[in-house]
């Protein structure tokens, strides 16, 4: 079963009903406290390789962030914890997520080590309101092991799957999911057999997607109606044949990563169908005696 990776386009929240709507009725400016996990890319340990800091660093810009670095029983930073004021939940992640990103992106250029963010929790610290973001972690799946491996002319599609299910960002995986979809589009013939052209955009697909309030209007379109919604996103991430530098803030994220989870979703369906194509064929040849 599929399901989307990338869930950072939400809060979750962790208080009771009640309180979470005093909070989202305040429109005042208050102290909120967000709390960042991070990610070692390499070992996918929710660590990095860095000592914290002895006392917490003071950022300035349209308004003071405290940001204090806090370190696991191993010694090495796994959290990092702002302090700050703002008018709702969604600004002061948004805020605090533009300080500690370009901090994370300093570290990266002095140190050349991999970092990045892998969700956060966020608290209203006057009405105790409380929220978190983090990746989803499913349940374990029996699979028949006795599966063939993938076709030889399919693989290089299966590993655009792939790229697009391991891609720790939705840029990476807007582009390798976006690539199969092109490709099964254009009647690629290890992909004529996906259900290219009877392909639509379901409201449960948007609904996996985490997308539905965003891209609701992409409801019914057939994979060309897909791909012409996708392309603009997909070729801003791309300059002169090279990867573009695009100095997205979390919110222009979200909407990318929304799409990014439904071309990912989308990708996955074709895949699987050419795949099921190909196993009924098998199952319908005669058997020679």
């Amino acid at each position: 079963m599929w399901i989307p990776y990338d869930v950072r386009a939400s809060l979750k929240a962790e208080s009771d009903r009640e309180i979470v709507g005093l909070s989202r009725a305040d429109r005042s400016k208050r102290p909120f406290l967000v709390g960042f996990y991070v990610r070692n890319p390499v070992t996918q340990q929710w660590e990095l390789d860095l000592l914290p800091p002895d006392q917490p660093v003071t950022r300035r810009g349209l308004q003071d962030i405290e940001i204090s670095l806090h370190a696991n029983d191993a010694g090495k930073v796994s959290e990092i914890l702002c302090r700050l004021d703002a008018c709702s939940a969604e600004e002061a992640v948004d805020l605090a997520y533009d300080a500690v990103s370009r901090l994370l992106l300093r570290y990266i250029a002095e140190t050349g080590r991999g970092m990045a963010i892998a969700g956060w929790r966020v608290a209203d610290m006057v009405h105790n309101a409380r929220w978190r973001c983090t990746p989803f972690r499913p349940s374990a799946l029996r699979i028949d092991h006795t599966l063939p491996p993938v076709d030889d002319d399919l693989a290089p599609f299966a590993r655009l799957m792939q790229r697009a299910r391991n891609a720790p960002d939705p840029e990476t995986r807007l582009m390798a999911a976006y690539a199969l979809l092109r490709a099964a589009l254009r009647g690629n013939p290890a992909l004529r057999r996906c259900g290219a052209d009877e392909f639509r955009v379901s409201q449960e697909m948007l609904v996996h997607a985490g997308a539905l309030d965003a891209c609701g209007n992409l409801a019914g379109s057939d994979l060309r109606q897909l791909l012409e919604a996708l392309r603009p996103h997909h070729d801003r991430l791309l300059e002169d044949g090279a990867l573009a530098a695009v100095p997205d803030r979390l919110s222009e994220q979200q909407q990318l990563l929304r799409l990014a989870n439904l071309a990912d979703l989308a990708a996955h369906r074709l895949l699987h169908a050419e795949i099921r194509a190909r196993m009924n064929e098998t199952m319908r040849q005669p058997v020679e005696v």
